[in-house]
């Protein structure tokens, strides 16, 4: 009743969250890039192999990213109801339910009734949850595609049914087409089996299933990456652009075990989490033959956390598969310390569990009601203004491509997005006189300078635009600077 009550609050919450602006600085690029893709698509003939960015140039801006399922969806209900952001917010929230099903049904399949229900609670009333379940990215669909796998090996454990494990290959090659670093999800579910029947890996069927998830998976990032080499646009899926991974040294710093616990305790534990995650770890070691697939989930997913060491100490999004895991021990945790304490005491720390979970959700969902596009904003409604909708303009960002050594994916699409314009995103440490004008020789008419540091006074690149440009808006009013070029 509880747990019913609860989902039922959060999924009104975020239909409510819908609705109001994409927030969050480090999640507004990624959402308006999404935005664009579902907006190209829509406009250009519903071309699926070919999603399109707005910062590839004087290109069409085909694009080497993940397969595109949340954004080509969100298109098609635009061609039917007109291009609007909450659409795809609703989409990607419709996978989010679909993943809080696919959980509760896993949690029934693990643990025992109370714990179940705990989890559910904690799964649906984490921070994290709120932030991602109808945000515009594809994070909410790989997690529903990452559960329902598990969900349905589960149902092949338990059956020995091969329907169930082909609707698990299935699940699996859906969730690593959207994302793919859901194929972590694959070691969890070898030593799943080894701990539950490894008689079964003398069968051919779960090598043919593992194989077959891989194919779909496989020939799309062979795709993708042949936009790339045509085009040069990426997101840093397999190519150029970003460098996700970590080394000993990154690992050894401090900033990556703090910058890691702080996401998982606040984020994914809501704090109050913690101290029982920690109780339900405990139980799942003196029963990890029985918790084998809780144990193999916390594994990999910090194994995961290490191999992408460059994110998962910084962004939230990175710990998305951890939540699973996080609330079945925690739903553990509430279950061993029950019977320990009185009826009515019992009664009162389940409202004070509750209301402290639901304190760091709707601390979340109060955040996200206000627009943090900041001078992004104000530069996209001030291009608007300036430019037509067929202009070519450069957005510069503070950004670089280098980040410390490592390459980085500088671009930013707020501005583009927003003012629906085409052009080229250039990084700090790629801006200079020379870049400016191969771009107008291109086809640039706009340049939009986001910071004013950016543009020094007395600076080469601002005398190049002194003698080569007009300015239309400066920074000094609003942080935001507008040059035409002559």
């Amino acid at each position: 009743m509880l747990a019913g009550a609860v989902v039922l609050v959060v999924a009104v919450l975020s239909v409510v969250r819908a609705f109001g602006p994409m927030t969050y600085s480090g999640d507004i690029w990624r959402q308006a890039d999404t935005a664009s893709i579902a907006q190209n698509f829509a406009e250009n003939g519903m071309r699926l192999l070919y999603p399109q960015i707005d910062w590839g140039g004087a290109g069409p801006g085909y694009v080497e990213t993940e397969f595109q399922l949340l954004t080509w969806l969100t298109a098609a209900f635009y061609l039917v109801f007109g291009e609007h952001v909450w659409i795809g917010r609703l989409i990607s929230l419709a996978f989010a339910l679909v993943a809080v099903a696919a959980f509760w049904g896993l949690a029934r399949r693990l643990l025992p009734p109370t714990a179940a229900r705990w989890a559910l609670i904690a799964f649906a009333l984490s921070p994290l949850f709120m932030r991602y379940g109808s945000a515009f990215m594809p994070d909410a669909t790989a997690l529903a595609f990452f559960l329902l796998a598990m969900l349905w090996f589960r149902r092949w454990l338990d059956e020995d049914r091969v329907a169930w494990l082909a609707a698990t290959a299935v699940a699996v090659s859906l969730a690593a087409l959207v994302k793919p670093t859901s194929l972590i999800v694959g070691p969890i579910l070898l030593v799943w089996l080894l701990a539950a029947d490894r008689a079964r890996l003398r069968r051919p069927a779960p090598y043919v299933a593992g194989v077959a998830a891989l194919v779909a998976p496989a020939l799309w990032l062979l795709h993708a990456n042949s936009l790339y080499r045509t085009y040069g646009n990426t997101f840093g899926v397999l190519s150029g652009g970003d460098d996700k991974f970590g080394g000993v040294g990154q690992w050894l710093r401090p900033s990556f075990s703090i910058g890691n616990a702080y996401l998982e305790a606040v984020w994914v534990l809501g704090v109050v989490g913690v101290p029982l995650a920690v109780l339900g770890a405990v139980v799942v070691w003196r029963e990890r033959r029985r918790y084998a697939v809780v144990v193999a989930g916390v594994v990999v997913v910090v194994g995961y956390f290490f191999a992408v060491a460059r994110y998962s100490q910084n962004s939230p999004q990175y710990h998305i598969y951890a939540l699973p895991f996080a609330a079945l021990l925690v739903g553990l945790g509430v279950a061993a310390a029950a019977p320990r304490v009185p009826l009515l005491a019992r009664r009162i720390a389940a409202v004070v569990i509750v209301a402290a979970f639901a304190a760091g959700s709707l601390t979340v969902f109060v955040g996200s009601l206000s627009d943090t596009s900041g001078t992004l904003g104000v530069c996209a409604t001030e291009l608007d203004e300036v430019s037509a909708p067929g202009d070519l303009v450069v957005v510069d960002t503070t950004s670089n491509a280098l980040d410390n050594g490592v390459p980085n994916n500088w671009q930013e699409p707020v501005v583009f997005y927003r003012a629906d314009r085409r052009g080229w995103s250039v990084a700090a440490d790629q801006l200079d006189a020379a870049r400016l004008a191969a771009d107008r020789q291109a086809g640039a008419r706009f340049f939009v300078d986001v910071d004013p540091a950016l543009v020094p006074a007395g600076s080469p690149l601002a005398g190049w635009l002194t003698a080569n440009a007009t300015p239309l808006r400066t920074s000094a009013a609003d942080g935001c600077g507008i040059w035409v070029f002559r």
